[in-house]
């Protein structure tokens, strides 16, 4: 499968490195410069809880300094949401017959991309693990988790199994039939981290530490799920039961206990935890991954 990697920041960089370091030659582009000029004169250089290593790939800043007669299965898309249209679009120029795109923004961007580029090139991938970019070229995977992979409205097919097999040298794979229930739940965590952090600036585990803010993630929680379940999607267990931090409005007060309970405990896993910079693959400085 020839493979094309828009969006060399904090995810994109992990996962373009450790695609190579497996033997993988996939193509990338960054968006940005600087970092092409980074990673050509310093390399790609990715630490991990588990190891680092370095590698030496070439990266282009723009589709338009691909060979013209360039041609991709599979065109990872992994920058801002509010950039992904334009790069689906731009993208269906060097796709080959039958060649797709692959969605990893937070929130809900496959519907809008389908638009663009026809439902029958999008596929959706969600990462579990966290990832940041401390300079152009060097990248740190901060946490562990999944990559959820899979059609959106149908089970996995043999390009999202094949796809699947490309990317288990990044981490572990979760070939899902539920994409868009994996979105939702996802998405009720990302608005409150994301949302919250933004306005406080501050990490999750001190955002926990505080009774109102738990009050307010518990009923943006809430309301998130409930509009998920409203209209008709089933919820997807991503790191956790997606049920279990719910708080229904009529909660008893022993159940409105447990759950706070529960969020403090999170919190306190979670101390030191960095407030997220919301650049999620940019490419444009030091980032943080909001996953």
């Amino acid at each position: 499968m020839r493979i094309l990697i828009e969006g060399i920041g904090g995810v994109g960089g992990v996962v373009a490195g450790e695609l190579i370091r497996a033997g993988h030659k996939p193509t990338l582009v960054s968006g940005n410069v600087e970092i092409a000029n980074a990673i050509g004169r310093r390399g790609l250089r990715v630490k991990t809880p588990e190891k680092s290593f370095e590698v030496h790939p070439e990266v282009n800043a723009s589709l338009d300094e691909l060979k013209s007669d360039a041609k991709f299965d599979a065109a990872l898309l992994i920058m801002k949401a509010n950039r992904v249209l334009k790069a689906a679009k731009d993208s269906l120029a060097v796709l080959a017959p039958g060649g797709f795109v692959v969605t990893f923004q937070n929130g809900i961007v496959e519907d809008s991309v389908a638009e663009v580029v026809g439902k029958q090139r999008v596929v959706s991938a969600i990462i579990g693990f966290g990832a940041t970019m401390h300079q152009p070229g060097e990248y740190e995977r901060t946490s562990g988790g999944k990559i959820h992979l899979g059609e959106m409205d149908s089970p996995p097919s043999d390009r999202t199994k094949t796809l699947g097999k490309i990317l288990s040298a990044v981490t572990a794979i979760d070939l899902n039939s539920n994409m868009r229930g994996a979105l939702w739940s996802k998405l009720a965590i990302n608005c409150i981290v994301t949302s919250i952090g933004g306005l406080t600036g501050m990490g999750l585990g001190q955002m926990l530490s505080e009774q109102k803010l738990r009050n307010i993630f518990l009923g943006v929680y809430r309301e998130v799920i409930d509009t998920a379940e409203a209209a008709g999607i089933r919820l997807e267990k991503i790191a956790a039961n997606p049920k279990l931090l719910y708080l229904p409005q009529n909660a008893s007060h022993l159940t409105r206990l447990y759950k706070d309970f529960l969020l403090r405990m999170v919190g306190r896993n979670m101390q030191g935890s960095n407030p997220p910079s919301y650049s999620h693959s940019s490419g444009q400085g030091p980032q943080r991954s909001t996953t």
